[in-house]
């Protein structure tokens, strides 16, 4: 985005910049509960012309088709578990141009639908968006958070990006910049056959060797609920190690000048580098966190770098 570009907080308050509908998507699996609260949160946020699709992943819980009518969202059913799966029915099914992802742990304040809208009509080279993730209020203090991002500068994400840019916990993108690399790989995900969860970082990788750029916009803000119990949080770290290398593995393939950066920020930051860090504070569960992960990692790389990638995805098996 230009210097002279509006921020995504100062497009949303200027009634100069027409705010475009929006098409929200939240990906789900047997999480009722959950979904719920999200959806209460979206239903108060949207305006008139937004649109809400809850993409189910597969549920063999009823009531997620009842939480979904109780906010008059439109359910779009997937008959295959995958949280790529779903999100990738979801923006096809959406009559917007400009689809946003929001996860079923999450939950949104007022004025975010307008936020991000407003942050793509104010920059129409914007391909996509990626928002700030921080904690609940009430779950403030809370040891090892997961999926948060919570940089408080916006960043110009383009082919210079290093490593994380964001999430698909709280995104946006263009319709168009969607179809151009065919959404999410499916391979990838929670739910997904590889076990790797690194599906939205893959994404903003092929969107960017396309041509396309993004923006990190703290503005955009979302909290993620924190649920996880500690074996749980060693089962997430495994899966974000191996998605880790899996993602490495196929940007050798499509994009090598990135790979060096990614690979750098994953094997030493948030591997071998937090173990480390982890071993100096005497924090035994970041030494085992750590670990779990960069072994992930590992084998991740390793299975990545045996399996075919056609048009930028990993083929399934």
């Amino acid at each position: 985005m230009g210097p002279s570009a509006l921020s995504a907080a100062d497009a949303a308050t200027d009634r100069s910049v027409e705010r475009p509908p929006v098409s929200v998507v939240v990906p789900t699996r047997n999480r009722p509960a959950l979904l719920d609260a999200c959806l209460a949160s979206l239903t108060a946020a949207l305006e008139d012309g937004d649109e809400l699709i809850v993409a189910d992943s597969a549920s063999t819980d009823p009531d997620v088709a009842a939480v979904a009518a109780r906010y008059g969202a439109r359910l779009v059913r997937c008959d295959r578990p995958g949280a790529s799966v779903a999100r990738n029915a979801g923006w096809r099914a959406a009559s917007h141009e400009l689809v946003a992802f929001v996860d079923d742990d999450v939950r949104v304040p007022a004025g975010w639908p307008a936020r991000m809208a407003a942050a793509f009509a104010a920059d129409p080279d914007l391909a996509f968006l990626t928002g700030r993730v921080e904690l609940p209020e009430d779950q403030r203090g809370v040891a090892r958070p997961v999926a948060i991002t919570d940089d408080d500068r916006p960043v110009l994400i383009d082919t210079a990006a290093g490593g994380t840019v964001g999430q698909s916990a709280n995104m946006a993108a263009r319709r168009s910049a969607l179809e151009r690399v065919s959404g999410f790989d499916e391979q990838l995900g929670p739910g997904g056959p590889r076990g790797a969860v690194a599906e939205d970082v893959d994404l903003y990788d092929r969107l960017l060797a396309a041509g396309c750029r993004g923006r990190y916009e703290p503005a955009v803000e979302a909290w993620h609920v924190q649920w996880r119990d500690r074996s749980a949080l060693l089962r997430v770290d495994w899966h974000y190690g191996l998605g880790a290398g899996f993602r490495v593995a196929k940007l050798l393939r499509i994009d090598r000048r990135r790979a060096g950066p990614v690979a750098r920020q994953a094997f030493w930051g948030w591997g071998l580098g937090a173990v480390l860090a982890a071993l100096r504070q005497r924090y035994a569960s970041g030494v085992a966190y750590g670990l779990v992960r960069l072994a992930g990692m590992v084998v991740g790389l390793g299975r990545g770098l045996r399996t075919p990638v056609r048009d930028g995805h990993f083929v399934g098996r």
